[in-house]
């Protein structure tokens, strides 16, 4: 058995012996010449990211597929560069969606916020629900003449029903019971 004494003397010597071999590493980028077409990462504006992993050197082009739509498509070093550095994402992370699938995700979140604030207006009024979203007055009255200046909004069961053949027609109406 080893008294107190002893067994922090071992400790002390154990971390000693971990911070010399520590202090022997470089954490120097390695010289190792980047491969063609890379572009090298900036180390300090990755540090945002506290991953147990190492940070990447470089940023090379890599193609995937779309989840959405299985279109082929190249994320390219300088987006890379721009995602992981310039708007933080994280270091794990890797683009999913083609340009124009992104693009259709963020007009249909657009749509609804918009269907939403609308219904909130009709429900508390404009005052009220700029309160409840915490705007000012201001910001929801320009919100509301942007929206106005675009395309009206258009049911999308009404747009299904003008598009689709006669029979669809029929089961987008409201079915009644026992009378016919």
């Amino acid at each position: 058995m080893t008294s107190g004494r002893q067994k922090r003397a071992q400790i002390k010597a154990k971390r000693s012996g971990k911070a010399r071999v520590l202090a022997t590493r470089s954490y120097e980028p390695l010289l190792d010449p980047l491969p063609y077409g890379a572009l090298a990462a900036d180390q300090l504006a990755l540090a945002h990211d506290n991953t147990y992993g190492p940070r990447p050197r470089y940023y090379v082009d890599k193609a995937f597929h779309c989840r959405d739509c299985n279109v082929r498509e190249v994320w390219t070093a300088a987006q890379q560069k721009w995602w992981y550095e310039i708007a933080k994402g994280k270091i794990g992370s890797q683009a999913v969606c083609c340009n124009a699938c992104r693009r259709q995700q963020r007009l249909r979140s657009a749509q609804s916020r918009r269907i939403h604030i609308e219904g909130l207006i009709a429900k508390h009024g404009g005052e009220e629900t700029a309160k409840r979203l915490k705007l000012a007055p201001v910001v929801m009255q320009r919100m509301l003449a942007a929206w106005s200046a675009r395309s009206p909004r258009v049911d999308p069961i009404e747009q299904a029903a003008r598009s689709e053949p006669r029979r669809i027609r029929r089961d987008l109406k409201p079915k009644t019971r026992g009378v016919q």
